[in-house]
């Protein structure tokens, strides 16, 4: 019902418009028209326009002006995803080139390629970039294995992950023991000039 529909548009507010992730923004802003049935298209549009920042409303400004009398809303997300999305090419050569795992873990590097696939499916290529970001000794065991899916992959390279952190922190640990332990005893043989001091005053 228009009624409902404008009670329940009056509590909505959308984020500011992400230049860098137009498709991700999109998606958050249309979870939240279903969950308030927010249908109508002038609705939509105008909340869209809402959220966009100078700069960004500036990069559009002619539709801005002059939108079309039917599918506003279709229109100014296909053009915003257009104007700041990545392209088909432009996603391909990211993945070609990543920058490798950092300090990161596998499953977020994992969550970065799959949102350049954009809906694609991912292949035995798509299995090997990733595999080639991880550290040598991880990737060796992940390549022993047959994965259904890229985020099985993700997951099982996560508990290799985590492991070899846990196993450098404790090698980290056992490294600093002697170091400890020699300044310990350094400082017990070796009295203090007072106590000898003391020793020979009451002997």
């Amino acid at each position: 019902m228009p009624g409902e529909e404008q009670q329940n548009a009056v509590s909505l507010k959308l984020p500011t418009f992400w230049t860098t992730q137009p498709q991700v923004w999109f998606e958050q802003a249309e979870a939240q028209f279903h969950i308030r049935q927010i249908t109508a298209d002038n609705t939509r549009y105008y909340y869209v326009v809402s959220a966009l920042d100078q700069n960004t409303a500036g990069r559009i400004i002619d539709y801005l002006r002059e939108p079309p009398d039917e599918n506003k809303y279709e229109g100014i997300k296909t053009l915003l995803n257009t104007t700041f999305g990545l392209t088909r090419r432009e996603r391909a050569a990211k993945l070609l080139h990543m920058d490798g795992l950092g300090d990161r873990k596998p499953s977020e590097l994992m969550n970065e390629m799959l949102a350049l696939m954009e809906g694609h499916k991912s292949c035995l290529l798509f299995e090997q970039i990733f595999l080639e970001q991880m550290p040598e000794d991880i990737r060796l065991l992940l390549a022993q294995y047959t994965f259904t899916d890229p985020r099985s992959l993700a997951a099982r390279a996560d508990e290799l992950w985590q492991t070899k952190q846990q196993e450098g922190a404790y090698i980290n640990r056992i490294t600093a023991l002697p170091r400890q332990e020699k300044q310990t005893v350094t400082r017990t043989a070796t009295p203090s000039t007072a106590n000898r001091d003391k020793w020979c005053y009451y002997h």
